[in-house]
């Protein structure tokens, strides 16, 4: 009889999609019977397509789900399964997960995947919040943070976990090396039609205030400014979604397109790596971030901040770090990259 999970993901994607890949896919058809309830999202599917050698059950929610119809659909489902184990990715995912998961008995692992800002308890809304979420960690078995940085940021903003450390677990992100080692480099010049003298900055992050895409815009603006620069800049971007409507109006109204190209979704990114001349990763927080330690192995120069979560992955590496929120400190690591 095979063990059954629950996987509770409100945000398929990225990050958490390639961890689930990493983690789930290793596990024993015969003996593993996985069930995930997530929204429908494109990227969802092709994680559904990775683990299909597993018995796998899709519990389908809407793309934006309201918060209530979230929680309604996460209270059924463990009544309905049977599982031996709740598995959920991301504070959303585990604040509501950790209510049904101790109705049924069940043993609850939340994955954080994300640190905590100050600004998100601002106000009386913001206490009430911090204040919920302090009651529901408690019932939450283990608390699973991806770095050293996200599980003192947890502890910073939530102090009285300090003595609940058994309950605390550290397991640092970690990638396939062979996928990147032995990639064939994707030829992104020719696929673009453009020559040596066009030098391919990659932007690989979804378009969030976190991941900072606005200062490369900046740092962008800058280079163009400067006279006789041994090479064009354009950065690639891969996939859709968020707030790039928004990032490509800036950029018109900048006048900046000729310097940017957005790029279909890339599900395996390997290859992609290996065609491009830098990865920018303007970040202002992550919590431990897989991009980097790709790159790295892949043998392209990596340029990223000194913010929380990518510090910890960049330091001892030759990846060129800058401050976040600099878009001069950034421009000047893309122009030594030339």
């Amino acid at each position: 009889m095979r063990t059954r999970v629950l996987l509770v993901v409100r945000w398929p994607v990225g990050g958490i999609r390639t961890f689930l890949r990493y983690v789930y896919r290793n596990f024993d058809a015969e003996k593993w019977e996985i069930a995930i309830l997530a929204p429908d999202l494109p990227e969802l599917r092709i994680l559904l397509d990775e683990l299909k050698e597993l018995k796998i059950r899709y519990v389908s929610i809407p793309a934006e789900p309201t918060p209530a119809l979230f929680f309604w659909k996460i209270l059924r489902e463990p009544f309905k399964g049977k599982y031996a184990l709740v598995h959920s990715h991301g504070f959303t995912s585990g604040i509501c997960t950790a209510l049904p998961a101790v109705m049924c008995r069940t043993p609850h692992l939340m994955t954080s995947h994300d640190v905590i800002n100050f600004n998100q308890f601002v106000g009386w809304k913001g206490h009430i919040k911090k204040w919920v979420m302090g009651i529901l960690f408690n019932f939450i078995n283990t608390i699973h943070s991806i770095s050293h940085d996200a599980q003192e940021n947890l502890l910073e903003n939530f102090p009285f976990l300090s003595s609940r450390k058994n309950k605390l677990i550290v397991i640092p992100n970690g990638i396939e090396v062979e996928r990147f080692s032995n990639a064939e480099p994707r030829d992104l010049k020719g696929e673009l039609g453009v020559g040596e003298d066009v030098f391919l900055i990659g932007f690989l992050g979804r378009f969030m205030a976190q991941k900072g895409f606005c200062y490369l815009v900046d740092a962008i603006d800058l280079l163009q400014k400067k006279e006789n620069l041994p090479k064009r800049p354009l950065v690639l971007t891969f996939g859709e979604g968020a707030f790039i409507r928004e990032e490509k109006l800036a950029i018109k109204k900048r006048n900046l397109e000729e310097y940017f190209c957005f790029m279909p979704f890339a599900p395996d990114v390997s290859g992609t790596i290996k065609g491009l001349d830098v990865v920018a990763m303007p970040s202002l927080w992550e919590a431990c971030p897989l991009q980097p330690m790709e790159a790295l192995i892949c043998g392209t120069p990596f340029i990223g901040t000194d913010c929380i979560g990518l510090r910890e992955v960049l330091n001892g590496t030759p990846a060129f770090v800058v401050p976040k929120a600099d878009p001069h400190s950034l421009a000047n690591a893309i122009e030594d990259e030339f």
